[in-house]
């Protein structure tokens, strides 16, 4: 399978991800460590306070999520540019095609850091605009800022990039993310950090994450700092 950074060729890599995760196959692959963390806080939000809203999945993919729940029973839809289906259509995030004010619940995630910077503040207008008030955002996006990026810095001059750079083109540090909510009239009320890249124990985790896979887990995630962590998950409410 073809790759490119984190992107593969394929359309479908977060049904192979998952199908990955769910057969304990992670291999040489750490970053299904960071999705499977990632999946679990997304579902505890939507199965604990979803029930009964209406959501759009904003940069769906191919809509895994969405066809999940939309089996049991909620209110959910998804757009992504380069997938569609029965539920999934073909959208852009800087132009949604739909009514103001019309979901209770946006999720926006791993979508922010591949848009320009400038078009940044266009697509989190457009979910403003679509977000009902106290509507919630919940929004994933890796940290440029973690603990290994910054040590990298300080030795190098470097920072670490979740992923390459033409694919992460407005990849920001957490603050940076924190003010850009702010600035839009959100009012953040949880932050998840995933994943503190602690040194030497992190670059073991990249080179044996199956072996490695508890340490991450319980050590690495024991403690929420977003700050420096290599991924966050943003909950915000809409102030409008």
């Amino acid at each position: 399978m073809a790759k490119r950074g984190w992107i593969y060729t394929e359309k479908d890599v977060h049904r192979e991800w998952l199908r990955k995760i769910e057969q304990g196959d992670i291999g040489r692959e750490w970053y299904l460590l960071i999705f499977r963390k990632k999946l679990k806080i997304v579902k505890d939000f939507l199965d604990k306070e979803c029930k009964g809203k209406s959501i759009l999945d904003v940069g769906c993919g191919e809509g895994i999520l969405v066809e999940e729940y939309r089996k049991k029973g909620y209110d959910i839809q998804g757009v992504d540019p380069n997938y569609e289906s029965e539920f999934v259509k073909i959208g852009d995030v800087t132009n949604l095609e739909y009514e103001d004010n019309l979901f209770d619940v946006i999720l926006l995630l791993d979508v922010l850091e591949h848009i320009p910077y400038d078009k940044q503040y266009i697509a989190l207008k457009e979910i403003k605009r679509v977000l009902k008030k106290g509507g919630l955002l919940l929004m994933s996006v890796p940290n440029l800022a973690s603990f290994s990026s910054r040590i990298k810095f300080l030795i190098f001059g470097k920072l670490s990039r979740a992923d390459k750079d033409f694919n992460h083109v407005g990849e920001r540090p957490f603050k940076e993310y924190e003010e850009l909510l702010t600035k839009h009239g959100f009012k953040i009320n949880k932050v998840w950090g995933i994943t503190i890249t602690l040194p030497l124990i992190w670059q073991l985790i990249t080179y044996f994450p199956q072996k490695m896979a508890a340490i991450h887990d319980y050590l690495l995630n024991s403690l929420n700092i977003p700050s420096l962590s290599l991924l966050n998950i943003f909950l915000a409410e809409n102030l409008k």
